[in-house]
């Protein structure tokens, strides 16, 4: 597309900025960090804030003022320097500019989901879902197959054109693909089910959700082996689901130009299985996804289910497991004890502590501090992330409090 002079020369701005960032000694410094940390050396922790809830920060350095069909560009440049100049913590800004490939839907699964949703209107992704139930017996199932993707080059190439324009001169702009293989296959299930029909019936009908999770793993493999047909994975993304993805191990040795998945990540979680027992969520989740993701070079396995009881399970199924996460709803001492120096702890503090008018800085210290004193107690590697932010009571000085918070707890442990 034509960038108007005006609209350049307002991107332009924003790029300038963002390639001074880009530039700084600290980029090394940190960069360097997410390495080591991915390789379990002894490291400060890395500190980071993901899924804000933007709708709530009402400041005129967010407002959109070029064309529309810029936004993609111009709201990434916006929140990235805002969020330097408030609550950065160890935010990496690379230094090139990745526009990411593009993937277009050909098919989709068979079945549309059918749902009530509460939208957020905070800014944030997290909504509220009642989700009918689709998938009741296996003629169900067989009305599902798996979606075709295709790489939309054209899309793509625009994009990069655009961005190459804006930083010309500034920063180097490279295209980038979507990363490593990702796929959290109740997730799925449960917005084709609800989740109170998966929790009866893994109990009353067991053989049946043996055949759903089948079924959803034959969709999975499908979906990873056009994403590497496609040339759509890539090794050098810095992060995986918002924690450090920089490893020294990816790509795999022998790695000659084509990514394959023993070249990436691999990212599995089931968080409805927070409440079943370790037997449970061994037999209908784990079994599956060692195979799945058997592949891959590193795995990062858990999302917002507490798994500190359950590491052990974690251990003999994966033997490419990196990274665990672990939740407010985990103990963190439990946890740091099994995992010992074998896996990073990728610790999410509790988000509902930025989520008042006022921000109370102690919770988050007490918090911080277990996190460390059980990490340091064992040689275990640890990471914070700050995420699933439904709100900050519309204060966004409350990511900034909470960030100085938790620098200020670790600089007491790890100087």
């Amino acid at each position: 597309m034509q960038l108007s002079n005006k609209d350049k020369q307002t991107l332009r701005s924003l790029a300038y900025r963002y390639s001074y960032i880009a530039h700084l000694d600290v980029q090394k410094e940190r960069l360097e960090r997410y390495y080591r940390t991915n390789a379990l050396k002894p490291v400060r922790p890395v500190v980071l804030i993901d899924e804000v809830p933007w709708g709530e920060i009402q400041d005129p350095a967010l407002v959109n003022v070029c064309d529309q069909s810029l936004a993609w560009l111009e709201t990434h440049l916006r929140r990235v320097l805002y969020q330097w100049d408030h609550f950065q913590v160890d935010l990496l800004v690379l230094p090139f500019y990745p526009v990411v490939k593009q993937i277009r839907w050909v098919k989709g699964w068979g079945l549309d989901i059918k749902e009530h949703q509460i939208t957020s209107t905070t800014g944030s992704h997290i909504c509220a879902h009642a989700y009918e139930d689709q998938l009741r017996n296996e003629d169900d199932l067989s009305k599902l197959h798996s979606p075709e993707i295709a790489y939309d080059q054209e899309s793509t190439e625009a994009a990069y054109a655009v961005a190459q324009e804006v930083f010309d001169g500034l920063l180097p702009v490279r295209i980038v693909g979507i990363g490593g293989l990702s796929y959290a296959m109740w997730d799925h299930i449960a917005r084709y089910r609800g989740v109170e029909n998966i929790l009866t019936d893994l109990y009353e009908r067991p053989a049946f959700m043996h055949a759903t999770a089948q079924r959803f793993m034959q969709i999975a493999r499908d979906l990873f082996t056009q994403l590497e047909q496609l040339e759509l994975l890539d090794p050098s993304v810095p992060l995986v689901h918002c924690t450090p993805a920089c490893a020294y191990e990816l790509p795999a040795p022998n790695f000659s130009g084509h990514v394959r998945p023993c070249d990436v990540w691999g990212r599995c979680a089931a968080q409805i299985f927070g409440v079943v027992s370790p037997a449970m969520h061994d037999e209908f989740d784990l079994t599956y996804n060692a195979e799945l993701f058997k592949n891959c070079g590193l795995l990062y396995y858990g999302c917002c289910e507490p798994l500190d009881r359950k590491i052990e399970l974690l251990r003999k199924r994966f033997a490419n497991l990196r990274k665990i996460s672990i939740t407010p709803w985990a103990d963190p001492a439990r946890a740091a004890e099994q995992i010992g120096r074998d896996f990073v702890m990728a610790a999410k503090p509790n988000p509902a502590y930025v989520s008042s008018p006022i921000f109370n800085p102690e919770p988050v210290r007490q918090e911080i501090a277990r996190y460390c004193e059980a990490a340091l107690a064992h040689g275990t590697t640890l990471e914070f992330v700050l995420k699933d932010i439904s709100t900050i009571a519309n204060n966004p000085h409350n990511l900034t409090q909470w960030a100085a918070t938790v620098q200020e707890i670790i600089n007491c442990y790890y100087g």
